[in-house]
């Protein structure tokens, strides 16, 4: 039976030695990563190598077609975020036995890349994640919150690092059918100021409030569960890689005409938004700390009066 074959339950790689290579061949069953489409796996294998270390493989393709190339040159940042989600999850559901039936959810997330390690090459590029579980929490036996470290090496150069808090509890809420539940989608802005080619990929929409038009970077967000990467399986929640997407599209949104290439991104998920209650987005400009720092942007979601997801976001303009 092949390991990638979904009716498996935790389906574990021969265990080595922290010199054994990584494989490159396959994708991890999607199951292990909270994905529907195999598509949209990143990770190709996995191995323990000390009680809470792990060393996994992602592959990213240079032609994906939602995470696609900034300015044609580097690979998407957002890349490193969702190699990060998909390990962490794998991780906790093959090594500490989260089942597969808990609701994953992202309680902090921060990542940096480094620019000249992330260019396109002829090739797929293949990155080894050097990854450390810590502050695990239990609850009767029964894991329900970690944190995952990791270093992303590509080759020998580090082409980013991050860190990702999971929270996992015993049932995932009742799933919102496709179409029903949603608040109508708000027009979107122009795909162009947000970095995107197609309407379908842009979270932001115009403000339907014309007095939240007027106040400048402040959006509605566009909750599509149609679409097929943010939204890769039924939830009762709005997915914590929606959020991040904004995020990048509001400094991209800050920074036009100008195309920028996020390279830091730190974010707290205050609450799981209400999927049937419309949003709103909101990004600050902030003074530059660092000459290397073309921009920096506080984003802030809101919902009910609340602060659901707050992110700073560092970039550099792309020549």
């Amino acid at each position: 039976m092949s390991l990638t074959d979904p009716t498996l339950t935790v389906p574990l790689p021969p265990e080595a030695g922290g010199e054994a290579d990584l494989r490159f061949v396959r994708t991890a069953p999607r199951h292990l990563v909270d994905r529907s489409a195999v598509a949209e796996v990143l990770i190709t294998d996995w191995r323990r190598l000390g009680p809470d270390a792990f060393r996994l493989g992602a592959q990213w393709p240079r032609g994906h077609h939602f995470y696609a190339p900034v300015a044609g040159a580097w690979y998407d940042p957002l890349l490193v975020a969702e190699s990060l989600r998909q390990a962490a999850i794998l991780v906790g559901q093959a090594y500490y036995g989260v089942p597969e039936s808990d609701r994953f959810a992202m309680a902090e997330m921060e990542f940096e890349v480094v620019p000249g390690t992330i260019l396109l090459g002829t090739t797929p590029a293949e990155l080894r994640i050097e990854a450390a579980a810590t502050d695990l929490r239990r609850r009767q036996g029964r894991l329900t919150a970690f944190t995952l470290e990791a270093d992303l090496l590509r080759g020998g150069d580090l082409a980013g690092a991050g860190r990702l808090t999971l929270h996992a509890s015993a049932s995932r809420g009742p799933a919102v059918a496709e179409g029903g539940g949603y608040p109508p989608l708000p027009e979107p802005v122009p795909p162009a100021i947000v970095g995107r080619l197609h309407e379908h990929d842009v979270v932001l929409g115009v403000p339907r409030s014309p007095r939240a038009a007027g106040r400048g970077l402040e959006w509605d967000l566009r909750m599509d569960p149609g679409h097929p990467v943010l939204f890769d399986r039924p939830a009762g929640e709005v997915p914590g890689m929606v959020l991040v997407e904004a995020a990048r599209q509001a400094i991209q949104a800050a920074c036009a005409p100008y195309r920028v290439l996020p390279v830091e991104l730190r974010s707290a998920f205050h609450f799981a938004l209400d999927p049937t209650a419309p949003c709103r987005v909101s990004a600050t400009r902030l003074p530059a700390q660092d000459a290397g720092e073309g921009a920096v942007v506080r984003v802030a979601v809101w919902q009910s009066g609340r602060v659901a997801f707050d992110s700073l976001v560092v970039a550099t303009l792309c020549d």
